[in-house]
């Protein structure tokens, strides 16, 4: 694995908090009105199910999360539209938005990264 640049350190570092706080919305989304714990952990287990790849730096798993994360999105708009005083589910929304689109930009700035390693290791051979 490659070390990191200044850039995608600091993308990797705003993924991972973006992605529990995601994680923490959903948990109280549901859980204020009283939702069973089997309800919570069916909920988040599609967020926490990528970690171990993503924390290898696998980004075709990121991409695989991106593309779960839209699932969840659409959920937290129809919430936010379906309860308008729901400041939760406005949250959830501005958060998931914000996780979709650095997962975006760490899959650009890393895959170069990872490019740019493979094509100087090649060249040394």
């Amino acid at each position: 694995m490659t070390t990191r640049g200044s850039t995608t350190r600091q993308l990797w570092r705003a993924l991972w908090f973006f992605w529990l706080a995601v994680i923490l919305q959903q948990i109280l989304l549901d859980a204020r009105f009283g939702a069973p714990a089997q309800l919570l952990i069916l909920q988040v287990l599609p967020l926490v199910i990528f970690m171990p790849w993503v924390a290898r730096d696998s980004l075709q798993s990121l991409i695989w999360f991106s593309f779960v994360l839209l699932g969840y999105f659409v959920l937290a708009v129809q919430a936010a539209f379906g309860r308008v005083d729901d400041s939760v589910a406005l949250v959830g929304a501005f958060l998931q938005v914000i996780l979709f689109l650095l997962a975006a930009l760490y899959i650009r700035f890393r895959g170069r990264e990872l490019k740019a390693q493979r094509q100087s290791e090649d060249m040394e051979k």
